[in-house]
């Protein structure tokens, strides 16, 4: 299933992001979902929302860059190796281990300390709709000081082509990662996910 791939990360995997109206007037402000997609000069789509949250940007970047902080919100299993070339693995099931068939797996392809990580999907689990298309696909998070002990997180996807696969998955991407913003500043308004009462809707996780 589709839904069992998304992550996180951006894996790492949003249902309430606002009409394009409502978006706009809530444009950086706290705890809003904004949506920043675009369509690039070469005719590429970029998928876009970002949010800003009430804590500092070391605070959160710990959130996105270790398996500690990620475990506390973004799934119940997160192993993250952050360096170029590591892995990101992840399974929105309690109880999943490290190597289990139906984990998310994301390759880390760079990271600036603090400011930014990016992650490019090396294996969906099975069953995954258009594996081999998500595969070409990547995604970028950055964070950036807003002041006031805020952070402005943005979550960019690329790589998605022409066609209808491509159309599905960035439809899906852009409900997931919305999703995703959204547990994010749950996380800091809230503190850790307990995991044994919460699940994300099959439909609803991000990359």
């Amino acid at each position: 299933m589709m839904a069992k791939a998304a992550t996180a990360i951006l894996a790492l995997w949003m249902v309430a992001t606002a009409a394009a109206g409502a978006a706009a007037a809530h444009e950086g402000a706290v705890g809003q979902v904004r949506s920043c997609s675009r369509v690039e000069r070469n005719g590429a789509r970029t998928l876009c929302h970002e949010i800003v949250v009430s804590a500092p940007r070391e605070a959160v970047w710990a959130l996105f860059s270790t398996s500690e902080g990620l475990s506390t919100w973004i799934a119940p299993y997160v192993a993250l190796d952050l360096r170029i070339g590591g892995l990101w693995e992840a399974s929105y099931r309690v109880g999943a281990h490290a190597g289990d068939a139906a984990n998310i797996r994301n390759r880390v392809l760079s990271y600036a300390p603090g400011r930014m990580l990016s992650i490019q999907v090396e294996r969906a689990p099975p069953g995954f709709p258009h594996a081999d298309l998500v595969a070409g696909t990547w995604s970028v998070i950055e964070l950036q000081d807003e002041g006031s002990g805020a952070t402005r997180v943005r979550v960019s996807g690329m790589g998605y082509g022409a066609g209808d696969g491509f159309d599905e998955l960035y439809a899906f991407f852009e409900r997931g990662n919305a999703w995703t913003l959204e547990q994010l500043q749950a996380r800091v308004l809230n503190g850790p996910t307990d995991w044994s009462v919460v699940s994300a809707p099959a439909s609803e996780r991000g990359q």
